[in-house]
């Protein structure tokens, strides 16, 4: 919660994203007053014309039953992860692996937010633990509000799914 997902989809989609964002009953996180209760949803042209589709889905547990509608299929996620919680490894590693059990096709990514906000993380530190946990992927800090910046998180999960899908000559 917090980390940026429906500003991220936003900032890069080429039209109003369908979201269902719904007023907290409660402030949770300072300034938010938002949450999403099922899913943001967008579709962003590619230079070669085609479009991606893009799925922004709550990472609370009981929210969970719409992972598996978004994961079915897709060919790579972006985890978004806020630098300012406590339980941000803890809480990547629960997503990685639950989205990895349903999308084992998938590649993956996590694009860091709120690092400028919180002097507890450094982003070497984070990319290695998730490394010692057997996570090779591109961890990237990014700025939400950014769209250069989650352009170019999401061209870095396509780049490692074009150079997954390279089979060696031989």
């Amino acid at each position: 919660m917090g980390a940026g997902k429906t500003t991220a989809i936003r900032s890069i989609s080429d039209s109003e994203p369908v979201s269902t964002e719904m007023p907290i009953s409660e402030d949770v996180e300072g300034e938010k007053t938002h949450t999403t209760v099922a899913l943001d949803y967008s579709s962003i042209e590619l230079e070669t014309g085609e479009l991606l589709h893009v799925y922004g889905v709550p990472g609370q547990a009981y929210l969970d039953f719409m992972w598996p509608m978004v994961a079915d299929g897709a060919m790579g996620i972006v985890v978004l992860v806020n630098a300012e919680r406590a339980d941000r490894l803890a809480s990547t590693e629960h997503l990685l692996r639950r989205f990895g059990e349903l999308a084992p096709q998938a590649c993956f990514a996590v694009g860091v937010t709120r690092t400028d906000l919180t002097d507890a993380f450094t982003l070497p530190e984070f990319r290695d633990a998730l490394l010692a946990r057997g996570y090779r992927i591109p961890v990237l800090r990014v700025d939400a509000r950014q769209p250069l910046q989650v352009d170019f998180l999401i061209k870095a999960l396509l780049s490692y799914q074009y150079g997954r899908s390279l089979t060696p000559p031989g």
